[in-house]
């Protein structure tokens, strides 16, 4: 293991910067596999240190690439680079190793090219991206972060005489479903901050600035991540957000939203839950109980993403099945060309996960790594084949049709995906009058209950903040 990461290690210190085409390949196949939103403005030009937490292996760094529109060269872990799914990407982008003691002790000193080459890069006006909390999990909240960048980030405006101009930028990456093809990715950018205020603190205790500066990116990244006491808690938030937004009239019944919108107000109800555990534990067990019961009387309605309309008009009814029915039958021909092209490889990365049985925060990594390997060259055989059976002229009509076929169809099932959903959820409600008021009164006083805590908890805390 020793030796094959030293055969690989000169190609990946050497490699060149990260052009703008690898940039838009890989922010389309994560904008491809995920929903991708971003919250916040682009990441500026210039000299910038991405600070991200990291649920996700390395498809963090694919959903950075298709959110923040600017690529920016990865730190990962050395062994990251010797794995066969995803260890070829990184050495394309010229990624930059870090060695992990308890990996292997020996190569420790290596971090020191790695820390050079980052600082090197940042000299030359470039990106670069690392995570300081030091490990991918898929825990509820931030891990305890490293010094790493707070230590490239020194170091880059020291060596420059603190005038390079560096910012460092902090983004938080929230995801649902994680592990699933089509789920939702939100980026949140934070504001930008320079680190040469630091230089007469660096100059006199280089120490303490490293960790004043890996505290105030602790900070900001809590600022732009979703951050939970336990795993569990984000059904609970997921669920009040969902039926309080909704119940407030911002969000149709059926509407899906994309994560980037709901992300906000999921932070402030998770901040609202550990206000409450904290200061009421009985309330919030109550609250938590009644919440949970009501998000089972939900899916045993099988509402989905959204939520269960407390009456339904006759006439919108009508238009919805006009509307989608039409756009569903005029697709459908289009749509089974795609899918009748696409189907098999579609299934190829739940084989590898299969097989490889990677964690769980990896999954999503593999799965996105076997078909960037399976559909350029399911693609290439499909075109071959229409040459050799039909003609050149069916090949190259093929080879035009066939990747839009595909986009189309997972077009075209997500809205099947979606009327589906609606209307059996319709025929369901329809049946089960006496169940739809019971959920909406659940509802109700469930909204009620989140107003009430939120006035009593505004009031504590301009109660504490009042002078004395």
């Amino acid at each position: 293991m020793k030796s094959k990461f030293h055969a690989i290690a000169p190609r990946v210190e050497g490699a060149g910067r990260l052009t703008g085409a690898t940039a838009r390949v890989l922010g389309w196949a994560a904008g491809t596999f995920y929903d991708v939103e971003r919250l916040g403005p682009p990441i500026p030009g210039g000299p910038v240190l991405v600070v991200a937490n990291h649920p996700n292996v390395f498809l963090d760094a694919f959903v950075v690439f298709r959110a923040t529109g600017r690529p920016a060269r990865p730190l990962a872990l050395a062994s990251h680079f010797e794995n066969p799914f995803y260890g070829p990407f990184l050495r394309a982008l010229g990624g930059l190793p870090v060695h992990r003691r308890q990996e292997d002790p020996s190569l420790m000193h290596r971090n020191e090219d790695t820390f050079r080459a980052a600082v090197a890069a940042l000299h030359a006006g470039d990106a670069v991206q690392i995570y300081p909390e030091g490990r991918s999990h898929s825990e509820p909240s931030l891990a305890p972060l490293r010094t790493g960048a707070a230590r490239i980030a020194l170091r880059a405006e020291s060596e420059a005489g603190w005038d390079l101009g560096l910012r460092v930028v902090p983004v938080g990456l929230t995801y649902t479903r994680k592990s699933f093809f089509r789920g939702r990715a939100a980026a949140a950018v934070g504001e930008p901050f320079g680190v040469a205020c630091f230089a007469d603190a660096y100059a006199a205790d280089p120490t303490a600035a490293v960790r004043t500066l890996t505290d105030e990116i602790a900070d900001r990244l809590e600022a732009v991540t979703l951050n939970l006491a336990e795993a569990e808690d984000f059904d609970l938030v997921e669920t009040a957000e969902r039926l309080y937004a909704r119940e407030k009239g911002w969000v149709g019944w059926r509407e899906r939203e994309g994560l980037g919108e709901r992300l906000p107000r999921l932070q402030a109800f998770a901040r609202g839950l550990a206000w409450l555990r904290a200061h009421d534990p009985g309330r919030h067990r109550r609250i938590a109980r009644s919440v949970r019961r009501y998000g089972q009387l939900r899916d045993l309605l099988e509402a989905g993403e959204a939520d269960v309309p407390p009456r339904y008009e006759a006439a919108g009814v009508a238009r919805y099945a006009l509307r989608e029915g039409a756009l569903l039958l005029l697709g459908l021909p289009f749509a089974a060309l795609g899918i009748a092209a696409w189907w098999l490889p579609y299934l190829v990365p739940r084989l590898v996960v299969r097989f490889a049985r990677p964690q769980s925060q990896a999954v999503a990594t593999y799965k996105l790594a076997g078909a960037m390997a399976v559909l350029p060259l399911w693609y290439v055989g499909l075109v071959l084949l229409l040459g050799w059976r039909i003609g050149p002229a069916a090949a190259a009509v093929g080879a035009a049709i066939l990747p839009l076929a595909g986009l189309f169809a997972l077009v075209w099932t997500g809205r099947w995906e979606r009327v589906r959903e609606d209307s059996l959820l319709f025929l369901r409600i329809m049946g089960r009058p006496r169940e739809r008021d019971r959920l909406a009164g659940h509802r109700a006083r469930l909204a009620a209950e989140f107003d009430a805590v939120l006035r009593d908890s505004d009031g504590k805390r301009r109660d504490s903040s009042a002078p004395r």
